[in-house]
């Protein structure tokens, strides 16, 4: 049976910063406010069926889980991303959920890292 991929390589992200476990719990936090901040303004670009402000914020998202190496919520971010910029609204539904579970995949992950100090899963 196979197992989802991580929603977030922290191994990468620690050899990235030095294996600063506190540098990498400080970007985190910068991440996680920035998420929650443009899945806000995701909600409220959906309901306004706002194609080019939703394209803006889920590149944005793309790029800063990209660097975290984040990359599953990158690549649905990416997905919604382009299906704003081609305007099919059904598909941009879809995307947009799957944005948002994968977001909080990522969340719960970043708080079990957090609980969990001596891991890096």
């Amino acid at each position: 049976m196979s197992h989802p991929a991580a929603p977030i390589d922290f191994s990468a992200l620690l050899e990235m910063l030095g294996g600063k476990r506190e540098v990498v719990a400080s970007l985190l936090d910068t991440f996680l406010a920035e998420l929650d901040a443009d899945i806000v303004a995701s909600r409220q670009a959906v309901a306004a069926q706002d194609s080019e402000s939703l394209r803006q914020i889920a590149h944005r998202i793309k790029g800063t889980s990209a660097n975290l190496h984040a990359t599953m919520l990158s690549s649905i971010a990416r997905e919604l991303e382009s299906a704003c910029a081609e305007a099919d609204y059904g598909l941009v539904t879809l995307k947009y959920d799957m944005m948002c579970a994968q977001s909080q995949r990522l969340i719960d992950a970043i708080q079990h890292w957090r609980e969990h100090p001596d891991t890096d899963q």
